[in-house]
């Protein structure tokens, strides 16, 4: 059998080594899926502004053409996931990359949304690479516009790290963050147009497993639910809708805290009702009211606690956010708290009502769904 001398047997196995080495950074990357071809939107949907968004030189180009707001949405939503992308802004620009974002509605506010501009000046939680609104970034790392910069979002509820330029600018727990905690945990992404230009490319995603589990409360149809008054109701494509007369449709299945109830609810003009819970014998209405300067707007606890302000509109979807812990309830509307109480009275369980008000209209609710909390998170 012939010897190999030392040398040869080193360069074999630095040879294996390297080997080894490219094999685990091939399989990361494969462990990836690219969501943009470099070539056109396939896999995209624009939203708002279709001329806000264009294939130039490889990469998605933000125009800049309004009207605002658009953005430019995947077709797919995520929960948890690593996105990594490289972005290049343009002269002067602001703007964001979305994820969590439902199709309706403020994504930067029921969603969230990475800050980007193209200088190093601190704005605080409205920096580049903030959490807009919510989170400064830990360190200033972006580059001037020309320059491509790179980015990975990491995303594991409640783990949130983002990563620019390979330094960790996020790292947050979102379990602890008293705004984050209430963000919605699954929806699309996006780039947002606000009338600025950049561009975005090597945009790819891994996703990793969801953790979140809801009911559905339309699921089994108005064979679910017990209807009195004289509102009719209907369940089709995950929407109840009521018409009519006043009247309330109320679930069979019964409910306990801690919890989170989710509804998109949309009124005609002047339209009237609400999203009732611990229905039993009464119940505790969140109203649907858009009207300027009425006592319970939309989001209120009825004569309980007045939404401090309006922030829906009538024909336009609204998110209410409804949580529920013994005496203390919460409401957002949009992903902004309007109101809270810890003065609600027994029994705190019961069915979850839809109600229907005004005479001759119709009331919309869409995707109602509920999920418990652990006790004490409404503080």
């Amino acid at each position: 059998m012939m010897k190999r001398s030392k040398r040869s047997i080193r360069v074999l196995a630095l040879s294996v080594a390297v080997g080894s080495l490219f094999a685990v950074n091939v399989s990361a990357q494969e462990d990836f899926t690219p969501l943009f071809n470099g070539k056109d939107l396939t896999g995209w949907v624009p939203v708002g502004t279709p001329e806000a968004f264009t294939v130039k030189e490889q990469a998605i180009y933000t125009t800049g053409t309004g009207p605002y707001p658009s953005w430019l949405r995947s077709e797919k939503q995520y929960e948890n996931f690593v996105l990594r992308f490289e972005y290049q802004t343009q002269g002067w620009y602001e703007g964001g990359v979305l994820f969590h974002a439902p199709l309706e509605g403020p994504g930067s506010k029921l969603g969230f949304k990475i800050h980007l501009r193209h200088d190093r000046d601190d704005y605080g939680a409205r920096s580049p690479g903030a959490i807009y609104d919510v989170a400064a970034p830990r360190r200033l790392i972006n580059l001037p516009s020309g320059q491509w910069n790179r980015c990975e979002v990491e995303c594991n509820w409640p783990l949130l790290r983002v990563t620019l330029n390979g330094t960790l600018i996020q790292d947050i727990n979102m379990d602890a963050n008293d705004v984050l905690k209430y963000r919605l945990r699954k929806g699309f992404l996006g780039i947002q147009n606000i009338g600025c230009r950049a561009y975005f490319r090597n945009i790819q995603i891994r996703p990793l497993p969801d953790q979140e589990h809801w009911t559905n409360l339309l699921a089994s149809g108005m064979e679910g639910f017990r209807a009195s008054g004289k509102a009719n109701w209907q369940i089709q494509d995950d929407t109840l809708t009521g018409q009519g007369p006043d009247g309330q449709a109320t679930t069979k299945q019964q409910f306990e805290g801690p919890f989170e109830l989710q509804v998109w609810a949309k009124t005609i003009v002047n339209g009237n009702g609400g999203v009732l819970f611990h229905c039993g014998q009464s119940g505790v209405e969140v109203q649907c009211f858009n009207a300027p300067d009425s006592t319970n707007p939309t989001g209120s606890l009825y004569n309980i606690a007045p939404a401090r302000r309006i922030v829906s509109k009538d024909e336009e979807w609204s998110l209410l956010q409804i949580f529920g812990d013994g005496p203390k309830a919460m409401v957002l509307v949009n992903g902004e708290k309007v109101c809270a109480t810890s003065g609600l009275k027994p029994p705190y369980s019961g069915g979850i009502g839809f109600q229907q008000h005004t005479p001759g209209a119709t009331i919309h609710y869409r995707g109602a769904r509920i999920k418990a909390w652990p006790s004490g998170f409404l503080k």
